[in-house]
């Protein structure tokens, strides 16, 4: 099977593990500012919401930047009933590949390619497009959800609702949020990986956890 160096070649990034040096400093820091690193270390800081049970999950779900998992997922789109199923690993805090039924996304310091493991064809970008029909984009697991919470928070109806849940086996920290039309629940795992949304457009569960990267999710076929 090819490496996705071998078959597909993009502009080189930056190293990653810099920046997870800064993300741990910067969570430090972010208990006497009220701030906190950003899932991306390329983005800002962010500013705690002032809801505790929304910020419990934010603090989560911003900082999976710095985790190694494999970390699998059923996913309902309500819209026409679709079921999907999705695998993340993160490996060495700059390797992400997030597979979607048979379209993989492959993100690292060198390359960075979507992937059609049917056809064995490769395009050198991340191409969201090609899980518009299940209304999926490749960042699902962490930093997707987190933009959503925030809209959410700023919209609800009324303090949200934190609790603890298991989910596949792990700890989860989740919060019921109620906005116009129901309430949506957000849940996630302490190292970050997202863990459960419901809401009315989609339901995302992890199934299985584990802490070690899946190196053959790597492939390109």
């Amino acid at each position: 099977m090819a490496s996705p160096s071998q078959s597909i070649q993009s502009p080189v990034r930056p190293g990653w593990g810099a920046a997870a040096l800064v993300v741990a400093a910067l969570a430090v820091s972010a208990c006497a500012t009220g701030q906190r690193p950003s899932f991306d270390a390329d983005q800002p800081l962010v500013e705690a919401t002032g809801d505790a049970a929304v910020d419990a999950v934010l603090d989560r779900l911003d900082a999976v930047g710095i985790a190694r998992f494999t970390a699998d997922f059923t996913v309902l789109t309500r819209l026409g009933g679709l079921e999907s199923a999705a695998t993340v690993v993160q490996a060495d805090n700059s390797r992400r590949s997030i597979t979607i039924n048979d379209i993989r996304f492959l993100d690292g310091p060198s390359n960075a390619a979507t992937c059609n493991l049917t056809t064995d064809e490769c395009e050198a970008v991340i191409n969201d497009a090609r899980v518009s029909d299940v209304q999926l984009t490749h960042d699902f697991y962490a930093s997707g959800p987190a933009r959503r919470l925030r809209v959410d928070e700023a919209r609800k109806l009324a303090p949200a609702t934190g609790y603890e849940s298991m989910i596949a086996g792990q700890p989860a920290t989740c919060a019921d949020v109620p906005v116009s039309g129901g309430t949506k629940t957000y849940c996630a795992l302490d190292s970050g990986v997202l863990a459960k949304y419901d809401g009315n457009d989609l339901l995302i569960e992890l199934t299985a956890f584990s802490d070690v990267p899946d190196e053959t999710r790597f492939e390109t076929s």
